[in-house]
C-alpha cells in the first residue's frame, strides 16, 4: 500500500482543503464558520442545528487550527499564506488579552496552531513562547479533576489535549495523565470499546450508527494514548 505523504502541499487531500480555504466558502473575513446552514438537511446532533444553536461565527473554534494549517501548507508567496498568517496572528493577540477558555475545543483547535506553526518552522507570525506558556496555564485548567464524572459525562481528560509524556503539558498534570492511563484500562468494555458519554436528541437510528463511528474515533484516541505512555506496544499504530 503506497504511504500517503501529508507534508506534501500537492496532495491531493491537503490541496483540496486548501483550495476550499482559498475559495472564501463559509468565511466572514476573520472566522471560518463551525456550524453551517447545511448541516440542518441531514442527521445531526442538535449542537450542529443553525435553528437552536446561535449561527453567530465570533469562535477561533475552528479558525485557529485551520490558519494553522495554512502556514504549515500553503505556499508562502500565496495571498491565502497571508491570510493564514493575519488570522493566526488576531487569534493569539486576542487569546493572549483574555482569561481562560471554558471551551475545551477551542483550546484544542489553539494547541493545534502552535504545533503547525513548531512543524512549519515559522517564528515571525506572532510569539510562540507566549503561547506555549499561556496553553499550559489552560490545560491545566481545563481538565476535569472530578474523576468520578469521566464515565459518564462528557468533560475534559487530558487525551483531549495530549498523548505522550513528551507532551509540554505533561509535568504539569502528571498525576492526573498518569490516571488516565489507568482509567482507559479499566473501564474498556467486553467488545474492546468504550462507553460514549453523550447522545443526539433526535434521529435514534442514524445515532446508533455514529455511536459506532465515535467507539471508533475513541478507540484510536485511547490505543495512541496508552502507547505514547508505554502501556502498550503496537509496532503499526
Amino acid at each position: 500500500m503506497r504511504e500517503i505523504n501529508f507534508t506534501d502541499n500537492s496532495h491531493p487531500v491537503i490541496k483540496g482543503i486548501l483550495d476550499y480555504l482559498a475559495s472564501g466558502k463559509d468565511f466572514d473575513g476573520c472566522f471560518w464558520n463551525n456550524i453551517i446552514e447545511s448541516n440542518d438537511n441531514f442527521p445531526h446532533a442538535p449542537w450542529w442545528d443553525t435553528k437552536s444553536v446561535s449561527t453567530s461565527h465570533d469562535s477561533y473554534n475552528p479558525a485557529a487550527c485551520l490558519a494553522g494549517f495554512i502556514i504549515k501548507y500553503a505556499d508562502k508567496q500565496s495571498e491565502l499564506y497571508s491570510l493564514g498568517c493575519r488570522i493566526a496572528r488576531e487569534a493569539v493577540n486576542k487569546y493572549i488579552s483574555q482569561g481562560f477558555l471554558d471551551d475545551m475545543h477551542t483550546v484544542s483547535c489553539y494547541i493545534r496552531l502552535m504545533q503547525y506553526v513548531e512543524e512549519a518552522g515559522v517564528t515571525d507570525v506572532f510569539d510562540i513562547d507566549v503561547l506555549k506558556n499561556k496553553l499550559k496555564k489552560q490545560v491545566t485548567y481545563s481538565i476535569t479533576r472530578n474523576t468520578d464524572e469521566w464515565e459518564t459525562s462528557y468533560v475534559c481528560k487530558p487525551s483531549q489535549f495530549f498523548n505522550s509524556r513528551e507532551s509540554i503539558f505533561y509535568i504539569d498534570n502528571k498525576e492526573i495523565a498518569d490516571f488516565e492511563c489507568e482509567f482507559i484500562i479499566r473501564t474498556q468494555l467486553d467488545d474492546g470499546s468504550w462507553n460514549i458519554t453523550w447522545k443526539w436528541a433526535d434521529y435514534p437510528e442514524e445515532w446508533a450508527i455514529s455511536k459506532t463511528w465515535w467507539k471508533s474515533n475513541n478507540i484510536i484516541t485511547y490505543m495512541l494514548y496508552l502507547k505514547g505512555f508505554d502501556k502498550i506496544c503496537v509496532s503499526e499504530l
